[in-house]
């Protein structure tokens, strides 16, 4: 059976905590070595022969620009995983970028997801352990707990996907029914294109 996600993972080592927890019969991941490519200002044949998105475009099977075919992809859906930092937001981007110039049909069909990993757990002396996504909202449960429960919560900030419990990174990154996934578009795409000073 051919799985029918495609996880794109920032980095060999979180690229292996990935590949952990997922389905080996659903889901199939792809390490990213380091930043990609700029693929929206480069040539095809430039695309073709950089490393990722020549591995990348071997394993969808579909081809790029003229030549894409969606009947011939062999994923359902393409999930980017990266760290939830700026590198990590610039990494994303980049890869967004090169679905937008080369594969947009996989983007308006909505087959397009980037993963929402959280940015850190703050836990309290009896094991109780709540996520958080930004600093902002840890401050805010932070303070809650204290003038709610007099509970004090240590804070502690992922270093990377790589050391998130396999737990977290299941259920926030990988399995279906607790994951959480944000649905690219062409809009929100060409937004971030804007947003890092990139013309079209």
């Amino acid at each position: 059976m051919q799985p029918q996600e495609l996880f794109i993972v920032e980095g060999e080592s979180a690229a292996r905590a990935v590949e952990r927890v997922i389905d080996p019969h659903a889901q199939k991941v792809l390490a990213m070595q380091g930043k990609p490519l700029n693929a929206w200002k480069a040539t095809r044949a430039r695309v073709e022969a950089h490393p990722l998105f020549s591995a990348l475009i071997a394993e969808l099977g579909c081809g790029i620009e003229s030549s894409f075919d969606w009947n011939q992809c062999r994923y359902h859906q393409v999930i980017l995983v990266f760290d939830p930092d700026a590198d990590g937001i610039h990494g994303a981007a980049l890869m967004s970028w090169f679905f937008l110039k080369w594969m947009p049909l996989l983007i308006s069909e909505g087959r397009l997801l980037v993963a929402m990993p959280p940015r850190g757990e703050l836990t309290a002396a009896n094991g109780e352990r709540i996520l958080y996504d930004s600093d902002a909202q840890a401050s805010q449960a932070i303070k809650n707990h204290l003038e709610q429960r007099g509970v004090e919560l240590r804070k502690k900030p992922y270093r990377g996907l790589g050391s998130m419990d396999a737990s977290v990174l299941q259920d926030h990154c990988v399995a279906p029914g607790t994951r959480r996934l944000k649905r690219l578009s062409t809009e929100t795409i060409e937004a971030s294109l804007k947003a890092f000073g990139v013309s079209k």
